[in-house]
């Protein structure tokens, strides 16, 4: 177990910094897929390709081509995880960090979890309504002054431009059994209920790592709690987090060093890896590439990062 240096003497030990390479070497493999095979221009009879040619298909208000917007935000999610594993590998090399890198991989995984939730709809019209349901969401949830006129005006029309893309494909607003006035708004189809909500963060994350592979047992307690215990600073109370002493012992209470160790932050960390390689793996199917070009080309960075977080099974 790699246990970082006392703070006065602290520099990055090298296997963290062996890490921050592997982590990058997998943002570099990501960053080629994103930018080659599963990149726009898509391949002739993917989805994403018929979803393009019928970019006029389903105006709004405001939005023009709204399945062309769709198939090109996916691959952009790809690139915002790329960006977020690339933080991760840019703090593990900086001292005095110590949580920085879990906050970071939580929100890489609920992206992926929410561009792999849209590519794997049965049908456009669902994958339309799971997109514009993701952009109420984030419209809903965006940083605006709520007693600026502009603001609001900017919220309505948005909104109004939405509802009426989802109109277009049979979609009408749903409506809460309990509704609370901080709620976004949602859209449901013709066979569903009024009161049918889009899943939750939590169900998404969980309904992706079903897909990676993961037992039941291992959804019960991980990762997502695991990933949420970082964001919320509950390393500490699990015992994650340990102290390295840095100075003599003064009324009883000595001075202390926090640190997490290398297994624990490979491991926590590599759950965005895996949500990673789940969505790219839903975007190969979307784009039509085979998914085995996805895979072979994060196999090596991918089994490095497992080598570091269960050092015992790679042995």
């Amino acid at each position: 177990m790699t246990t970082p240096p006392p703070l006065n003497s602290r520099s990055t030990p090298p296997e963290f910094d062996r890490f921050a390479d592997v982590v990058m070497q997998f943002v570099d493999a990501t960053e080629s897929l994103l930018k080659g095979e599963l990149s726009h221009p898509f391949n002739i009879g993917s989805e994403a390709l018929r979803d393009c040619a019928a970019h006029s298909e389903h105006p709004g208000t405001q939005s023009k081509q709204t399945l062309l917007t769709l198939a090109t935000q996916q691959v952009a999610a790809g690139l915002e995880q790329c960006d977020l594993l690339r933080g991760i590998a840019a703090v593990i090399r900086a001292d005095l960090v110590v949580f920085a890198p879990f906050p970071l991989a939580r929100t890489c995984t609920v992206i992926a979890a929410k561009a792999w939730f849209i590519l794997t709809a049965e049908s456009r019209a669902e994958r339309l309504q799971r997109f514009l349901n993701e952009e109420l969401a984030a419209l809903h949830d965006a940083p605006l002054p709520s007693d600026d006129e502009a603001a609001a005006t900017f919220l309505a029309d948005r909104t109004a431009d939405y509802v009426a893309i989802g109109a277009t494909a049979g979609m009408t607003p749903g409506a809460r059994k309990n509704p609370r006035p901080w709620d976004a708004s949602f859209l449901v189809g013709g066979d569903q209920v009024k009161s049918e909500v889009p899943p939750s963060e939590t169900r998404l994350v969980k309904g992706l790592y079903r897909a990676s592979g993961l037992e039941e047992d291992e959804l019960a307690g991980l990762p997502y709690s695991l990933l949420s215990a970082a964001t919320h600073g509950r390393f500490r109370q699990i015992g994650f987090a340990g102290y390295a002493p840095t100075g003599p012992s003064v009324g009883g209470v000595s001075s202390a060093a926090m640190h997490v160790t290398l297994d624990v932050t490979a491991q926590s960390t590599m759950y965005a890896a895996l949500a990673t390689r789940t969505y790219l793996c839903a975007l190969a199917r979307y784009t039509g590439v085979p998914e085995a070009a996805v895979l072979d080309r994060l196999r090596q960075p991918a089994a490095d990062w497992l080598a570091i977080a269960h050092p015992a099974t790679a042995s």
